[in-house]
């Protein structure tokens, strides 16, 4: 049966409470209808089913964002149809909650006809493109003023901030009123990680508009900033570079004058190989500005370039170095160790070189990533030393690259750097390194790491060439699915965690914490991991307690007394979910709150993970004081 119900007084503050006792009417009786609420350009719709309210849409808006924004149209007519479609549910706040958001709401002045906000968006998005960044913020702040629920405002505020609590704050806007949107649950979902509570101003990357660090490239999308003769990253994500393109184009059709979206136009391009299109546009930014010598020496650059791949008769397939390595390596016929120093700089290698021949050590020289590939396919180094910012790559990658070899997966490497941020050091270490010292260095103690390592690397390289087995080609050579599990395992933990049956009860119990302080069990099989989580914690002034595998910390777990888990989710043995119900049946257990640690970003692991009973679910490469942010959340 068709309900009607017509409010005639546009400014009548008895339409929201109307509308509302309406739904609670329908959650009493349990009924199934669809509640259509329609005023000039608004027209919305509430589905009810069973006295829930499923879904609401209002334009671009769907979720909770909508069911309060229609619930706040004043003078609008009402009317509601019995049905009993299917619906997806997108409303996830009860009536109840929708009744208090809506009497904590400041009233606007204005009806809500008098402001098009999907107008305004649009106007804010295409000033955001054309580095208007006031003008759009102006715009974004207006909707949010006239409705808060407006979560595509939001969204797109925290992606022109650059002051780090601010950002956060707009994202979580975003999520609450937007939680179900794809992309305001990738954007929560991405950034989050990369935030911290403080109010320090950051960069942000005009691509996919994440927190940059120190460097000429993004960390996340991989796109660079420069016109180089560089190749792109393998790990470019083209499809968010794509998008921005598209919007980026959209804004210079609208603003053909301006040099900067020119620009960046043709810097997405270029990131894309697409030379011919950067060209087209770097050619457009320096007529529009002659006079910025960015635009033209970029311009210049990427002629060259251009011209160089034209002069190819056929295109060079870049072949690594290691498809060439020699079935057996010649072994080092002097008695000196021999390492391998991976530097750009003529000057530091000269400094290392008179430093470390004083100790009678063989030094291989290697100035890019390529001449350290090929140094590595025809010697057998016993450490490695590695800058972080080479002309053709970074350490990070070229680390990955030479754990490929069969000969070099355990050798040690002492990462050489000279950014100091905590988040490059925890990089290194997860991606394999053994130590990462910051320039200027002190002699001593580099001298003494060397000495130390190497001393144990050749112990044991001495007890493999007695056995007289030569090395296994590359991994890359293998045709086996083991190539790709040793390099994920590379990308994790160099280590082998031990076997479930390895894990035994500790002969002597657990240390107990000094007084007053707070107490966290890391599980989690990676030893690299560990030591990381380790050294930022307990300079943190927390006491730790640490299981390699499941069975080892379900034979921990009734001697101790933590205040807090972290809890890996991939173990040798079992699962993170599988463990976490066993010790959530200890009594000191159950009510600790677990954050699960994880290299699977999908949602669907999230939510098994939630489901589990953690409280946090942290995607791995985590950032520190994220971690340190959400452990002090809870303790």
């Amino acid at each position: 049966m068709r309900q009607h119900i017509m409010v005639d007084n546009d400014n009548n503050p008895v339409q929201s409470a109307l509308l509302i006792e309406q739904l609670k009417s329908y959650q009493h009786n349990l009924e199934s209808v669809d509640i259509t609420v329609s005023k000039g350009r608004h027209q919305g719709i509430i589905h009810v089913r069973d006295g829930e309210v499923l879904s609401a849409h209002i334009g671009i808006l769907h979720g909770n964002g909508a069911i309060l924004s229609i619930v706040q149209i004043q003078g609008a007519e009402i009317n509601s149809v019995p049905t009993q479609s299917a619906v997806q549910k997108t409303v996830f706040i009860t009536i109840d909650q929708i009744d208090r958001f809506l009497k904590t709401q400041r009233t606007t002045s204005h009806p809500a006809e008098d402001l098009d906000e999907e107008k305004l968006l649009e106007e804010a998005k295409s000033l955001f493109f054309r580095f208007h960044y006031k003008e759009a913020v102006d715009r974004l702040v207006a909707i949010l003023r006239h409705n808060r629920f407006f979560y595509p405002a939001w969204l797109w505020q925290s992606r022109i901030l650059t002051r780090q609590d601010y950002i956060s704050r707009a994202i979580d806007e975003a999520y609450r009123w937007g939680n179900h949107d794809q992309d305001v649950w990738r954007e929560a979902r991405k950034m989050r990680p990369q935030l911290t509570t403080s109010d320090t101003q950051v960069k942000r990357c005009i691509f996919c508009w994440s927190i940059l660090q120190a460097g000429s490239s993004c960390s996340h999308c991989k796109a660079s900033f420069s016109i180089s003769a560089m190749q792109p990253s393998k790990d470019l994500k083209q499809d968010e570079i794509r998008f921005a393109l598209t919007c980026f184009d959209q804004a210079q059709r609208s603003d053909p004058r301006n040099s900067r979206t020119a620009f960046a136009l043709a810097l997405g391009h270029f990131n894309l190989k697409e030379h011919h299109k950067a060209l087209g546009y770097l050619e457009s930014a320096v007529q529009l500005s002659p006079k910025i010598p960015l635009y033209s020496k970029s311009l210049s650059l990427l002629r060259s370039i251009i011209k160089a791949e034209e002069l190819r008769q056929q295109p060079v397939v870049s072949t690594p170095a290691v498809q060439t390595m020699p079935a057996e390596l010649p072994v080092d016929s002097s008695t000196n160790p021999t390492i391998l120093m991976v530097e750009d700089s003529m000057t530091s290698r000269k400094v290392l070189s008179m430093l470390l021949k004083r100790h009678n050590y063989t030094l291989l020289e290697a100035a890019s990533g390529a001449e350290a590939i090929k140094a590595a396919a025809s010697s057998r180094p016993c450490l490695v030393l590695l800058d972080v910012m080479l002309p053709d790559t970074n350490g990070h990658d070229l680390l990955a690259e030479l754990r490929n070899f069969e000969h070099l997966r355990e050798v040690p490497v002492i990462m050489l750097t000279g950014r100091h941020d905590v988040r490059d050091r925890l990089k290194g270490i997860q991606g394999g390194a053994q130590e990462y010292i910051t320039k200027p260095f002190n002699p001593q103690k580099l001298t003494e790491l060397v000495q130390s390592y190497v001393k144990s690397a050749t112990e044991k390289q001495t007890v493999t060439q007695k056995k007289s087995t030569p090395p296994s080609p590359p991994i890359s050579q293998k045709k086996t699915k083991t190539a790709a599990t040793a390099v994920n395992r590379w990308a994790t933990s160099p280590v082998k965690a031990p076997a479930p049956e390895a894990a035994k009860a500790p002969s002597e119990p657990p240390k107990a914490p000094p007084p007053g302080s707070k107490s966290i069990f890391i599980i989690e099989d990676s030893r690299t991991s560990r030591k990381v989580l380790a050294m930022l914690l307990s300079r943190n002034g927390y006491h730790l307690y640490e299981a390699s595998s499941g069975q080892e910390a379900l034979t921990l777990a009734p001697s101790i007394q933590p205040d807090l888990v972290l809890l890996d989710v991939m173990l040798p043995d079992m699962t993170g979910y599988t463990i976490l119900p066993q010790l959530k049946q200890l009594p000191h257990f159950a009510n600790l709150p677990f954050i699960m640690l994880t290299g699977n970003k999908k949602a669907t692991d999230r939510l098994k993970g939630m489901l589990a009973g953690s409280n946090e679910y942290l995607t791995k490469p985590f950032d520190p004081q994220k971690l340190l942010s959400v452990i002090s959340n809870y303790l």
